[in-house]
């Protein structure tokens, strides 16, 4: 499936802004179950855009801006080209070892930094009645048993927006019963690594026909015989041609899609808007220049305080 993804970011200013610095991690990952055949910043202010790649092997583009004007648009539209492999972790013949995962299993450097907890995926108290529950036995299959993680988690968590952050520790689904994508997303990865088992955080988007898109996240995780896998608790599905890879890391904190500090006496305001569309081909090298206009409703609205380091996008995954 051929998708193009609009994804705009207004700020606005309650004064005067003395300077602004911005990270975006919103150009689409190109592997093997996507292609990212084409990629656009637009700014409404002229900046040069420089652009690197993360630890985690994620294009970052930044850029810095002197006397920002107080209402600032970035649009970020990109061509995805997906496969429907929607296979998933069920199709892994892998199983627990009798001894450590870890060792067993002579995971690759690659995985080893997404085995610790750490940053809002954290030990608590609150975590093992669930492990109790889930723990596997030695010769289960993993693939399996990480879809049964998955929909335990789906069902027994509310879907409910503002309730808590992206940034929220586990506990806080844990304690309060609700949360959205990302609490989802953390509290698997959560109980994925308790047991051994590597897992990573997704950020990107979410194709939903005759329905609003929105970016995302869901869990990709290793498995001996299939590699990294991707899998969503909150739709409680394998990763299929809808889903739209960003960028990858060890929970949300890595992989803020638009993260930015500014300088000045006012607040400010973010809005984000997000909406996809399905082409019939891949479009002509000057794509962006006839982009259909965004008639999607703003999907979040954020509000901070002066020189703090906004992860501008945290209630837009919500």
């Amino acid at each position: 499936m051929i998708l193009e993804i609009q994804h705009e970011t207004t700020m606005e200013y309650s004064q005067p802004v003395s300077e602004w610095l911005c990270e975006l991690r919103m150009e689409p990952i190109s592997d093997g179950g996507q292609r990212c055949h084409s990629f656009q910043i637009t700014i409404g202010q002229p900046v040069a855009v420089a652009r690197y790649l993360d630890g985690f092997g994620n294009r970052v583009h930044h850029f810095n801006l002197l006397k920002p004007p107080t209402r600032l648009r970035i649009l970020a539209a990109s061509v995805v080209e997906t496969e429907d492999a929607a296979i998933g972790p069920i199709a892994s013949l892998a199983e627990f070892p009798s001894g450590s995962p870890a060792d067993e299993w002579q995971l690759p450097l690659e995985a080893l930094d997404y085995l610790p907890l750490r940053g809002p995926v954290q030990p608590t108290p609150l975590l093992e009645p669930h492990l109790a529950q889930l723990r596997p036995a030695a010769r289960a299959r993993v693939g399996m048993w990480v879809c049964q993680v998955a929909e335990h988690i789906r069902s027994r968590f509310e879907y409910a927006r503002e309730v808590t952050s992206a940034t929220s520790p586990i506990d806080h689904l844990l304690s309060r019963g609700k949360g959205v994508c990302q609490d989802f997303t953390h509290l698997m990865i959560a109980i994925l690594r308790s047991c051994g088992v590597p897992a990573r955080y997704v950020s990107g988007y979410i194709h939903r026909p005759n329905k609003e898109s929105q970016s995302h996240a869901w869990c990709e995780v290793w498995l001996p015989d299939m590699g990294w896998t991707g899998f969503d608790p909150t739709n409680g599905c394998p990763v299929n041609h809808d889903f739209v890879k960003t960028a990858v890391g060890r929970d949300f904190t890595d992989v803020p899609p638009n993260k930015g500090v500014y300088r000045g006496a006012g607040d400010e305001r973010i809005e984000v808007r997000v909406a996809t569309r399905t082409l019939d081909r891949l479009p002509t090298l000057s794509w962006h220049d006839h982009l259909a206009p965004l008639d999607v409703p703003v999907h979040s609205v954020l509000r901070t305080a002066p020189d703090y380091a906004a992860d501008i996008d945290i209630q837009q995954q919500q």
